[in-house]
């Protein structure tokens, strides 16, 4: 992911109109982004509650209710975990695979989700967040590269990750 950092002048002033010639190709891939990060994260929420509850997720939805995604992922991760374990068969490079990728996929919904996106340059670039830098005494704007191609290379993400859970969920509970 490329990232740029830029020294705050002294105002905060953008170019919204780049913005404006691109809203319906970036609004349709962001808001189809989301929708499907958001079956991501039913995947996550039913695999947990699966393992705590056979025939119901009622307790499991109990224990996730106020966890981030982060914490999901963790949570899913740790409890898969030690059934690898104990399997003759390892697939917990399979398991610390899914956990990278969802790790990663979450930093980039982040990042679409808290995206100024008026800041959106023809490079593809948008702020993602204002930090003060104690070092140097100054405030720098990070700016990650999200185009409409790494937009669609997300979702393709998305998918192989959803078919790579849907994978190891049929065999995570055989021993």
């Amino acid at each position: 992911m490329k990232c740029d950092y830029k020294e705050l002048e002294q105002y905060d002033y953008y170019d919204e109109d780049y913005l404006e010639k691109v809203i319906e190709k970036y609004s349709f891939l962001v808001g189809l982004f989301i929708i499907r990060f958001s079956d991501l994260e039913h995947e996550i929420d039913t695999f947990i509650a699966d393992r705590l509850g056979d025939d119901y997720h009622e307790t499991g939805y109990v224990i996730i209710e106020n966890l981030s995604i982060s914490n999901k992922i963790d949570l899913f991760y740790k409890m898969y975990l030690r059934i690898e374990s104990l399997k003759e068969k390892n697939n917990r490079k399979t398991l610390e695979n899914i956990k990278k990728r969802l790790t990663t996929i979450n930093t980039f919904r982040n990042f679409i989700a808290h995206a100024n996106w008026g800041s959106l340059t023809k490079d593809g670039f948008v702020r993602v967040k204002i930090m003060v830098d104690n070092q140097e005494g100054c405030v720098k704007l990070k700016n990650i590269q999200i185009t409409t191609k790494i937009l669609r290379d997300n979702l393709k993400e998305i998918d192989k990750l959803l078919n790579l859970i849907f994978k190891y969920k049929e065999n995570a509970l055989v021993i």
